[in-house]
């Protein structure tokens, strides 16, 4: 379910550009139905080149893992549970891209369960980009501390952490799942998220904006920029190319998840009910605002195996058609930031810094 889907009773115009619906007192102007209709369409486009690529590079990114790399190290058990919280995501989506054309045809009892499903993709997709981002700290500045770890303790620690995030990211996501319901509206039958107070709604996009977005924001920048820091201090190779990967990591980060938290927080102050919030530019801002930002923050499903296919040779090297990459050695390959790194076996820790 679209995050801003639920909008306060009295916003009117806002209702309609995210549940298709006017309130039946507000003129609508025939331009402004052809517009809606046409953001449905276009919505329901990018949907689908959205679930085309992440389903593709995901699944390939599943296929190595499982049946070549193997599941022996932390960072490949991360990576396992990361891409499936994309696959998760990605597989919600493809009801949604039917909703913004057709309306909601699955149900009230499909509206909960993918409603929940959208929302269980997007919590723990943050919260294991984040443990990966620390496992990779730790790894690269702490090498030290981390080689004297024991491998099954490392896994056994993985497995649990992995149990954590699935528990929390779905109980985040139950408030979402119960308040959807389906409603007959005179444009057809909606999958709408509806709170029950101003006060529920303001909760959860809080907790969104601060748990699911700043606190992994800020760690994996921190994280990130220690790692520079110490690749700066090493005899590290292909040192150059590590900093443009990490930084790609982090800027790609900001610009999917930072417009869309922004249109939230801008919503939040709405239900707050601040006067300049509260008019019919700044809704319809708002809207407009919505279509472009949640469609950008929903390609973090396709961003992330692109950076792990193509940003090193890890997996790069079992693409069906690799000869623009038969070039590149085995040391250089061993020696990308993007191929798993763990606690016994990496180069980076291998280093000697200066």
């Amino acid at each position: 379910m679209d995050v801003l889907e639920s909008w306060s009773e009295d916003t009117d115009y806002t209702d309609y550009y995210y549940n298709y619906n006017y309130s039946e007192t507000f003129l609508i102007k025939p331009v402004e139905i052809q517009g809606m209709q046409v953001a449905g369409w276009l919505t329901a486009t990018f949907y689908s080149f959205i679930i085309l690529i992440s389903l593709t590079a995901n699944s390939f990114l599943l296929w190595v893992l499982v049946k070549h790399k193997g599941l022996a190290s932390s960072a490949n058990l991360l990576l396992l549970h990361l891409t499936i919280s994309d696959l998760v995501f990605t597989f919600t989506l493809v009801p949604w891209a039917v909703f913004h054309v057709c309306g909601w045809l699955f149900g009230e009892l499909a509206c909960k369960l993918f409603s929940g499903s959208i929302f269980l993709g997007f919590y723990s997709y943050m919260m294991f980009l984040t443990c990966m981002t620390v496992h990779r700290y730790m790894v690269v500045v702490h090498a030290l501390r981390t080689s004297s770890l024991n491998a099954r303790r490392g896994r056994l620690y993985t497995h649990l952490t992995s149990a954590v995030v699935w528990v929390l990211s779905a109980s985040c996501s139950l408030p979402e799942a119960f308040f959807s319901v389906t409603e007959n509206k005179s444009d057809g039958m909606s999958c709408t998220l509806t709170y029950h107070s101003a006060v529920l709604e303001l909760t959860t996009h809080y907790v969104q904006i601060l748990v699911f977005f700043l606190l992994p924001f800020l760690v994996i920048t921190f994280c990130y920029v220690q790692i520079l820091a110490t690749i700066k201090r090493c005899q590290i190779r292909n040192r150059q190319h590590t900093v443009w990967l990490i930084l790609c990591t982090i800027v790609g980060f900001f610009i999917c998840w930072t417009p869309y938290n922004v249109t939230i927080f801008l919503h939040s102050l709405q239900l707050l009910r601040i006067e300049s919030m509260y008019s019919f530019a700044w809704e319809k801002g708002l809207a407009y605002a919505y279509y472009i930002t949640h469609i950008m923050a929903y390609c973090h499903c396709c961003f992330n195996p692109l950076i792990q296919i193509f940003g090193g040779g890890m997996f790069r090297k079992y693409l069906p058609s690799r000869s623009g990459f038969s070039r590149m050695s085995e040391r250089e390959r061993s020696q990308t930031f993007s191929s798993p790194i763990t606690p016994y076996q990496t180069s980076v820790a291998r280093q000697t810094c200066m």
